[in-house]
């Protein structure tokens, strides 16, 4: 017994000793080297410049401060850091009070190499972390601006244990005009990221063509994109491959906003289509990568939206040569909480879904969303999915020309979903067109939706969330077996507020009862 207790005693001091931090070194980055007189933390220390910081060699724990504002060159790369942290000691890059890095336009990453503010190409265990009052820019990229350049704010390919938090990316290219064509959007990028263990939060970042550029590798997985401001974008998120077949994810967007994509907008020419996330598989002869879990929840998509929109979500399907699907069939997808908000014509869908596997069984779904269009003409379709097998299950679709499109043999079962307010053809089922005073014949297509219901209204406003007298008030299904691993914030709403462990719950993502939000569960101090 005492050997069992001193081995067991020993475990635990081994245990302890791995998980506590390492203290590195601390410096002090600047335009110019000398004694800093600005910023908090940086306020009295001897700085150095970033060509000093480029050639020195980073450790675990090693805490580098940027203080005040750093200008680069047009096509300029700033801070190309040496070294690795390790898992639980990072090496951080850290603004202080207010610092900004910016440049005309900074250097593009062309798939992989350096380029951005920051590059952290290729490295290891690395935080960038704003404090939410760092700022990277350019100044002169846009529109009616002196440049028209591929450009990004920090390049992270090949990046694993890598987290960007707190910061404000900002004006990698002002759109501003429909007759401006020739920007090339998809290479104008506020992040471009690789390699696993990621974590992009607590961020603001607009005026960008392809915000968040994810171009995944086989293997690539626990992404996580969370509690972030994006607008003024051509593409909110693009989640891509040239992978075929593989082993990939989880993918998590969650509890993000994004809006506007209108100022991309090219009229007729139609030269961007914009998406909040868009999923493809590209040069793979349509053969898709497989996603273990791709899971979007507790977001808010709003407009304007503007007249090129393809969805506030594009999962990209098709098989075949030529064909870009998103990912196999029994790829897990999961949506949920989400407010999906249109004020112009989305003929596509507010959201279009076209593969994956959303089946509780294998984690996927999509339930309590709320699709809402607010345009008073024809509001395009609310939801658009072919090609799937799908649960879809208290759902709220209001207002739009068409609720709900299903593409040919799309295996659904739906129901306890409220459908209201279209302006001609409700739904389409297998090309069969079926009028809102016909919601039997939706029944009898789908085979289910016995305890959904059509009405004239469902009394939300326009934000999605239900006014008194709604119809989606206790109306739905309670899930609550469902919350668990990425679906347990299922039992809470959007605002945070319990959904009830037994009784009915009501349909979509706005609960209309219950205590106060909940507190933020993964809020992190830090001392400095």
């Amino acid at each position: 017994m005492k050997l069992a207790l001193v081995v067991l005693f020993a475990v635990g001091i081994s245990v302890s000793v791995a998980v506590q931090p390492a203290f590195g070194n601390t410096r002090y980055i600047a335009q110019t080297a000398g004694v800093f007189s600005g910023g908090t933390a940086c306020k009295g220390q001897r700085t150095i410049t970033p060509a000093t910081f480029n050639g020195i060699h980073n450790s675990p724990g090693d805490v580098n401060y940027i203080c005040g504002t750093i200008t680069g060159l047009a096509g300029s790369q700033l801070l190309t850091p040496k070294g690795n942290g390790s898992s639980g000691n990072p090496v951080i890059i850290r603004f202080d009070t207010g610092a900004i890095l910016q440049a005309p336009y900074f250097a593009p990453g062309p798939n992989g190499g350096c380029g951005g503010a920051i590059c952290l190409y290729g490295l290891r265990n690395y935080t960038v972390d704003g404090q939410r009052t760092g700022t990277i820019q350019n100044t002169a990229n846009g529109t009616g601006l002196q440049y028209d350049k591929q450009t990004e704010a920090i390049e992270g390919y090949n990046c694993d244990g890598c987290t960007v938090e707190s910061l404000t990316i900002s004006n990698m290219y002002v759109h501003s005009s429909p007759s401006d064509k020739s920007a090339d959007a998809s290479a104008q990028r506020c992040i471009s990221i690789s390699g696993s263990d990621w974590l992009i939060q607590n961020n603001v970042m607009h005026d960008s063509g392809w915000c968040l550029f994810q171009n995944f590798k086989n293997g690539d997985g626990n992404v996580v994109i969370k509690r972030n401001t994006i607008y003024h974008v051509d593409h909110g998120w693009m989640l891509a491959s040239q992978v075929a077949g593989g082993n990939s994810g989880p993918f998590t967007f969650r509890n993000n906003t994004v809006y506007g994509y209108a100022n991309w907008d090219t009229g007729k020419a139609d030269v961007y289509h914009h998406d909040g996330i868009h999923c493809f598989t590209s040069q793979t002869n349509g053969t898709p990568a497989h996603i273990r879990l791709l899971a979007i929840y507790d977001n808010l998509f709003k407009g304007p939206v503007g007249q090129n929109v393809t969805a506030h979500i594009f999962l990209e399907g098709g098989s075949g040569a030529g064909a870009t699907p998103c990912s196999d069939t029994s790829s897990e997808v999961l949506l949920y909480n989400n407010v999906f908000l249109g004020d112009q014509v989305i003929y596509n869908g507010l959201v279009s879904l076209n593969t994956g596997d959303y089946t509780p069984g294998n984690g996927g779904g999509v339930f309590n969303n709320t699709f809402v269009s607010t345009n008073s003409g024809n509001g395009g379709v609310c939801f658009g999915a072919g090609g799937a097998s799908m649960t879809f299950e208290n759902n709220v679709l209001s207002g739009c020309d068409q609720l709900m499109s299903i593409g040919n043999h799309i295996r659904i079962a739906a129901n306890y979903n409220q459908y209201g307010n279209s302006h001609s053809n409700a739904w389409n089922c297998d090309r069969t067109f079926i009028p809102e005073s016909q919601f039997s014949w939706w029944r009898r297509c789908v085979k289910g939706e016995a305890k959904s219901a059509y009405h004239s209204s469902l009394k939300v406003n326009s934000t999605g969330m239900p006014q008194s007298g709604s119809p989606l008030v206790n109306a739905g299904t309670n899930l609550s077996s469902l919350c668990a691993g990425n679906r347990a914030s299922l039992c809470f709403d959007l605002a945070g507020r319990p959904r009830p462990t037994t009784g009915a719950w009501t349909v979509g993502a706005y609960a209309t009862s219950g205590s106060p939000p909940r507190a933020p569960s993964d809020l992190k101090s830090r001392i400095h």
